[in-house]
């Protein structure tokens, strides 16, 4: 610990003790503490100039050093311990207690515990409290508790202020479990009883817990209690608002709707939360009545509506209702409509219900457009397949200066991905590496890999893989996937080993996988070995997807039968994942019956759904059973199933992407492209292929 010196005054002290700008730096007068201040400074600042000893007047001295204090005046304060030591007042508890005081607040520390143990204590714990004031507030709590047990051994009684102060420093430094202990002792203290600042205290401590038993505790001791401490409406209403967020964190919705209904007057903090746990609990109306009541003011301390309680409800409304054109109507009427925010979230709000056109309409007339902006409208075009409008706004975006962060790049990254775009990942990998995106943000590089593995650049998403240092099992999953879906399924069962080797535990998604990566290889019995071990190692419930792959094994393996005996013998129910995967392999070996079998069921399920139909279209036409083809199409006909055109993405020349769809028509180089494959199509005769209806095209080692 640094030694204080302690020095004579000088001779000049009295002049520099003058209330000028140069010496005391007085603040210019604003309240009536600070004129308090500088009344005691100048009070003291007489007594030196006149012929009366200070030791006369030992009030004064005390009074100047904490006006020191409060005015942030270090060197002040050195001056005066220097004076106190010569007129013999350091053994005065009053002027030694203001000058801990002085150096608890204006530091530094260890001079502050230095002058403590020099100091008498007597029987004031004014000396005691401040500096346990002082290490509980600076987050040193070992030794705030250790001079509190010296305090009680030494006779002085430990007072509710200074368990208030260190209770307070517990809250300011984020330690709400061992404040909820202390105050414990304290209450068991001989008697103690807690006073208005304890309460107060409490305020951050049962709006931050999130444990119930705690909260109840405390609900109970504040009912018990709040009555004899003299708790004035205010502070009521501050308790009865804390209480209410700390329940709502909780997760104990009945028991804040409760407290909230007895708070006089809410404020739009309060009703935000409430309005945000009743969304997360799926109490949608409830959320709408509380946000009602902030709008139009009923009991709340403000009728203007802050923004973000309109982005906290938006993205829950029905456009449909009544409600919807309520809150709708409340943007526009209350100047809302140039507020970022809000509009992003009436996008948001817009384009999860279909309404691109209007989402749109509001992108293009907000002036003030930020990221969330452009992601909003980027994400939303890339989740409906429009690629090319995807990758326009991001160029726009550019043009625009407003600097895409990891969000913009997985939107786009994944439009890339079901594009095959290879060129445009590449180009955004530039650019999140120009961002510094592609360092130590492994969920970007997840994407990155995602992205390329999608678009068939296997080894690009390998290299990613290796140099990443950061892998997670999002990671592990995605390269096994890459391989899983590729010409190596092999790969991808080794690389599920290796993943287990590292120490890295396998999820549902990396079963699935695994066992995708098996039917393309043709593992049969190894899929029903990792399906087993799922459940057995990782208590890993097989879930429908998990069963589709195994029957998609069994089917491409040409083992249809097993295929159909293991959905009958599934425990769920199959979905039309599962009958689908019978129905592709049924298409795949010529299984008109277990086909017919499967095809009902899926339409039975999905009735309007055209691919079902279609495939088994296709299994009656490479059987020639056009009959049973005219039938179908009749059917398809009556119920109104029309198939939809698939689309495929080619990317030409320079980051060029050209869109096609079955028998294309339009592109503006249909002639140059059909004369070329006519050209591929006779090099595939004269090979010795013979193409007819319904061929499959498999991989041939």
């Amino acid at each position: 610990m640094a030694t204080l010196t302690v020095t004579a005054p000088s001779s000049a002290l009295a002049g520099a003790l003058q209330p000028t700008a140069d010496h005391l730096r007085v603040p210019t007068v604003t309240s009536r503490s600070t004129q308090a201040d500088a009344t005691a400074l100048a009070s003291l600042t007489a007594l030196l100039s006149s012929d009366h000893p200070v030791a006369s007047y030992p009030s004064a001295l005390p009074r100047a050093l904490r006006a020191a204090a409060d005015l942030r005046l270090p060197r002040l304060g050195l001056q005066f311990h220097a004076l106190l030591a010569k007129t013999g007042l350091l053994a005065d508890p009053f002027s030694a207690s203001a000058l801990l005081h002085h150096y608890a607040t204006l530091g530094p520390l260890p001079h502050a515990r230095l002058l403590f143990d020099r100091i008498p204590k007597s029987a004031s714990p004014v000396a005691w409290n401040t500096m346990i004031l002082r290490y509980a507030q600076d987050g040193f709590l070992n030794e705030a508790f250790e001079l509190m047990a010296a305090m009680d051994e030494s006779g002085v009684p430990v007072a509710m202020s200074t368990w208030n102060a260190v209770l307070t420093g517990c809250v300011r430094g984020g330690n709400e479990e061992l404040a909820v202990e202390l105050f414990g002792k304290m209450v068991s203290a001989g008697g103690m009883g807690p006073n208005v600042a304890t309460l107060n205290t409490l305020l951050h401590v049962i709006a931050v817990l999130r444990r119930f038993d705690v909260l109840r505790e405390l609900h109970a001791f504040v009912l018990r209690n709040a009555c004899v401490v003299g708790l004035g409406p205010v502070d009521f209403d501050r308790l009865w608002e804390s209480l209410a967020a700390g329940y709502m964190r909780s997760g104990c919705v009945h028991y804040a709707s409760h407290v909230f209904s007895d708070v006089r007057t809410n404020t739009c903090l309060l009703g935000n939360l409430m309005v945000s746990g009743f969304l997360d609990s799926g109490q949608r109306d409830q959320a709408f009545n509380v946000f009602r009541e902030m709008a139009f003011g009923c009991g709340y301390e403000a009728q203007h509506l802050p923004s973000n309680s309109l982005t906290l409800v938006l993205p829950y409304v029905n456009l449909a209702t009544k409600r919807g054109l309520e809150i709708h109507a409340y943007v526009y009427r209350h100047g809302f409509e140039c507020d970022t925010s809000v509009c992003n979230a009436l996008m948001a709000m817009y384009a999860k219900r279909g309404e691109l056109i209007l989402a749109q309409r509001i992108f293009q007339r907000l002036d003030d457009k930020d990221t969330v902006s452009w992601n909003t409208m980027i994400s939303t075009f890339a989740a409906i397949q429009d690629f090319d409008l995807s990758f326009e706004l991001f160029r726009e975006m550019h043009r625009c200066y407003t600097r895409p962060d990891d969000y913009t790049f997985t939107s786009v990254l994944n439009a890339c991905s079901f594009a095959g775009y290879l060129r445009q990942v590449s180009a955004l990998h530039g650019q999140m590496i120009r961002n510094g995106l592609c360092h130590s943000f492994v969920d970007d590089l997840n994407s990155l890999m995602d992205a390329y593995g999608k678009c068939g650049s296997i080894d690009s998403a390998q290299k990613i893989f290796d140099e990443t240092n950061c892998k997670d099992t999002i990671s592990w999953n995605i390269i096994i996937s890459c391989y899983g879906y590729s010409a190596f399924p092999h790969q991808a069962v080794i690389l599920f080993h290796q993943m287990q080797a590292q120490g890295y535990r396998p999820t549902r998604v990396t079963f699935i996988a695994v066992l995708v990566a098996c039917s393309h290889a043709g593992l049969v019995d190894e899929a029903l070995r990792y399906l087993e071990a799922m459940h057995r190692d990782y208590n890993i419930p097989a879930d429908e997807a998990h069963y589709a792959c195994i029957v998609d094994c069994l089917g491409r393996a040409g083992q249809l039968q097993n295929a159909y005996d293991f959905i009958k013998g599934m425990p769920l129910v199959p979905n039309v994942c599962v009958w689908g995967a019978l129905l592709s392999s049924c298409r795949i070996h010529g299984n008109i019956h277990l086909a017919e079998i499967a095809a009902k069921k899926l339409t039975e399920l999905d009735p309007q759904h055209s691919g079902y139909w279609i495939l088994l279209k296709d299994i009656y036409e490479k059987a020639m059973r056009w009959n049973d083809v005219s039938q179908l199409q009749r059917a398809m006909r009556d119920k109104g199933i029309k198939k939809c055109p698939g689309y495929s993405w080619i990317e030409v020349g320079d980051s060029e992407l050209h869109r096609f769809l079955t028998a294309d028509k339009l592109h503006r180089q249909r002639n140059q492209i059909y004369e070329t494959l006519g050209g591929l199509t006779k090099q595939l005769i004269d090979e010795g292929y013979e193409p007819g209806i319904g061929a499959d095209l498999t991989y041939i080692d």
